[in-house]
């Protein structure tokens, strides 16, 4: 390096990121409050309107309006997570951005939630139609196809089941990123695609990092509310409430683990602008001092005056 280059900031810390962004969730209560009621509205869509839908009387002719409505009720859904997601995650960023950049409109945020949302089912329904059409291909190759074509269906087979396991989870992590770089920095659609897929090849560790710390304990967390909301006695408005507060709070632990999750990754982005607050400066560390004196108590007396020292005299 030459003397009058100037070296680049190291990136920050993942555990500081992580920090960050539990801190910008938590402290944004109406949005996590609001996302949670989003989610609890398409779950309870979905446990209330699909099991009327295929257990219901047919002699009461209800098919084409309980489907409309669920179709409905969680189209309105998940149209209204993408939105309060968006302007949370815009939010939680102007609160952790230390330069004097406008940033992205709340109006404009929400608009690119809802195009991040369509984007991600149509890149799920790509994936999904992908996977089970080649699987499902390879399999009947390698059971009714001659020897050659057998092997070619088995490598078919390994090729997608391990392909599948990687591109699901890579596809959902750029898709969030893709969402988080559109409404922390003003830039457009394909822009934020390009600089999220960037930043998924420079840091993956941490994007799944930050994964595993906030969808796993979230994923046990519903688990066991579901859990003890089955357990409760019979059918009947005991069974009904606890069913209810189960999906209460299966969707705040969901919110406040997404909200983490994603504020997390503004961090990480507002950290490669450079304006992302530093670290607390680490605490010097103590000067190590020596024991003079062992632990036996010391103990001083007065004692009379000294006689003037005479060599000659008699001991």
């Amino acid at each position: 390096m030459s003397p009058g280059t100037v070296a680049a900031p190291r990136p920050a810390h993942p555990g500081w990121l992580l920090q960050l962004g539990l801190r910008a969730a938590v402290s944004a209560l109406p949005a996590l409050l609001a996302l949670a009621g989003v989610l609890a509205i398409g779950q309870l869509a979905q446990r209330v309107l699909w099991p009327a839908l295929f257990l219901s009387d047919p002699a009461l002719r209800l098919e084409e309006t309980l489907l409309l409505a669920g179709t409905g009720l969680l189209l309105v859904a998940s149209l209204g997570r993408a939105v309060v997601l968006a302007i949370a995650v815009r939010a939680g960023a102007a609160r952790l951005r230390t330069s004097a950049s406008p940033g992205v409109a709340a109006a404009t945020a929400g608009l690119r939630g809802i195009a991040w949302a369509a984007a991600a089912v149509v890149v799920d329904t790509a994936l999904s139609v992908w996977f089970w059409g080649v699987l499902v291909s390879s399999a009947v190759a390698l059971a009714l196809g001659g020897p050659v074509v057998s092997a070619l269906g088995a490598v078919g087979v390994a090729a997608v089941l391990s392909l599948g396991a990687l591109l699901g989870p890579a596809a959902a992590l750029w898709l969030e990123l893709g969402l988080v770089v559109s409404v922390v920095r003003p830039v457009r659609v394909r822009a934020a695609a390009a600089e999220a897929l960037g930043i998924l090849l420079a840091r993956p560790g941490f994007l799944l990092l930050a994964w595993v710390v906030t969808a796993i304990p979230a994923g046990l967390l519903a688990g066991g509310f579901q859990v003890l909301a089955a357990g409760a006695p019979g059918p009947g408005v005991a069974a009904a409430g606890a069913k209810f507060v189960a999906v209460l709070l299966v969707a705040l632990v969901e919110a406040g683990a997404t909200l983490a999750r994603l504020d997390a990754l503004a961090a990480l982005v507002l950290d490669r602008e450079g304006a992302l607050p530093p670290p607390p400066p680490v605490p010097p560390a103590p000067v190590p001092r020596a024991t003079l004196l062992g632990p036996e108590v010391v103990e001083a007396r007065p004692v009379g005056p000294i006689a003037p020292w005479n060599p000659g005299a008699p001991g």
